[in-house]
């Protein structure tokens, strides 16, 4: 009884991959001859790197057609030139001592690492960044696994209905925003709602408040860019539209009073202004007043402002998740539509799903009110360090004020240290006057690392103060 011979092993680089080797048969040279010249010309190219497994002979024989004993003497004769190296038992490979060529030394034809799993083995006090991992939390991998077995049927380019409800009821029940599920884009983030924004024609230069977050002001490099007053009223200009970020005020994270916000309304609606209100990290208040955004400040007074309301779960769920969404009050909501229509869905409708349940699951509240918490007992942990020179404790972060050298080699000390704080200096827009220092976002980790971060701040201040 014959058994099939046995299978050979997969080579690194032999399945599915056909090296673009020329022969022709017509041609004076022998076919081994020609195969010798192919392989060198690749390795020259770069095409095939030093230490990297070239097919077997069975199936370079296969994929051109050419007898096995062929391919054999062309490996043979590049072995003894230097270009492979062979061993029993073993993939011939390109010999991993050849020297480079200008094409392998290149960079940008490198061949990418293996990406690893990095062991977060710093302290993020950055204000956005730190948290816990969602993707380690039970509610969020529910939902992700229950996503891939459910059928997300036909793909909507402004976002799945699902999740489109989710977030609306979610802004329901924790801002207190009536919004109709018709009326919500969904984005990859904030960043990508403002490109989109962008993209439907607004002319004329963009307001930015001057002290403001730098976030959203990177994905405006190619728009000329007015700083304005982030504690006055607007002035008169030539703006197609402002950016502002009424629940979060840079840098200490207060929120916009409201009758500022009233009169915000009232100018951009008498110079027809775009209002672009980004909801950064407004969940990540602890008190329980909710002031109402400008979004449902216009719509609830009928204003003839146009404001286009930019949120995201990115702050919440980290960047890892770049989820978000736009809703817009006015006779720009329908050419969003139509340029998100035009460019397809923002992200997978699969992770639309996901999200969609764990909005309905409570899992993204239980999450707020996890954060809220954490809040609480870092204010706690702040009033218990004892004294920090310098320290402004106004809002939802805290604020050292330093000279503009002490500052860069504070930061820069509290990273070798593993402590990451952002710059105060990045708020401003413009060579105006330009306060330099450190923003803390103090929730962002448990109160045991809290002190110990807030110890190492506080010595590595005295060092300077004395």
């Amino acid at each position: 009884m014959s058994s099939s011979p046995p299978t050979e092993p997969a080579l690194p680089r032999a399945d599915g991959i056909a090296l673009p080797i020329h022969i022709d048969r017509d041609a004076s040279a022998p076919l081994p001859d020609q195969l010798v010249a192919e392989i060198r010309r690749l390795i020259a190219a770069g095409a095939v790197r030093p230490d990297e497994p070239v097919p077997s002979s069975r199936r370079l024989a296969s994929h051109l057609q050419v007898s096995r004993g062929t391919v054999e003497t062309a490996y043979a004769q590049l072995v003894v030139e230097g270009f492979l190296v062979s061993a029993e038992r073993s993939a011939t490979r390109v010999n991993p001592d050849l020297p480079s060529t200008p094409r392998t030394r290149n960079p940008g034809m490198r061949t990418p690492a293996a990406p690893r799993r990095r062991l977060r083995s710093f302290i993020d006090l950055r204000p956005g960044f730190g948290g816990d991992d969602p993707l380690r939390e039970p509610a969020f991998r529910r939902a992700w696994r229950d996503s891939l077995d459910t059928d997300t049927g036909a793909i909507d380019p402004l976002g799945q209905p699902g999740a489109r409800w989710a977030i609306a009821d979610h802004l329901r029940l924790t801002r207190g925003m009536t919004v109709d599920p018709d009326d919500i884009i969904l984005t990859s983030g904030s960043r990508d709602g403002l490109r989109l924004l962008l993209t439907t024609g607004i002319a004329g230069a963009i307001g930015v408040e001057n002290p403001g977050f730098p976030g959203l002001r990177q994905a405006m490099t190619d728009r000329e860019l007015v700083p304005l007053d982030a504690s006055a009223d607007p002035a008169r200009g030539s703006v197609g539209a402002v950016v502002v970020t009424p629940n979060h005020q840079f840098p200490h994270g207060t929120t916009m009073p409201i009758d500022r916000r009233v009169r915000l309304l009232e100018w951009a609606a008498r110079n027809d202004v775009i209002v672009i209100e980004d909801d950064y990290d407004t969940e990540a208040r602890y008190t329980r007043t909710v002031v109402p955004t400008l979004f449902d400040l216009a719509v609830s007074t009928d204003s003839a402002a146009q404001v286009v309301h930019i949120g995201t779960f990115s702050t919440l769920l980290t960047s890892a998740v770049s989820t978000g969404y736009i809703i817009a009050h006015g006779e720009i909501g329908p050419r969003l539509a139509q340029m998100r229509t035009a460019l397809g869905p923002a992200f997978s409708p699969v992770m639309q799903t996901a999200i969609a349940s764990y909005l309905s699951s409570g899992g993204l509240r239980r999450r707020i009110s996890r954060g809220r918490r954490r809040l609480r007992a870092a204010e706690a942990v702040v009033a218990d360090v004892g004294p920090i020179p310098g320290l402004v404790h106004e809002g939802r972060t805290l604020v050292i004020e330093l000279e503009e050298g002490r500052a860069g080699s504070l930061r820069h000390e509290l990273a070798e240290q593993g402590i990451l704080v952002a710059s105060l200096a990045a708020g401003w827009a413009g060579d105006g006057d330009v306060r330099h220092g450190l923003v803390i976002a103090h929730s962002n980790v448990e109160t045991q690392v809290l002190r110990r971060a807030l110890g190492t701040l506080q010595r590595l201040l005295g060092r300077i103060e004395s």
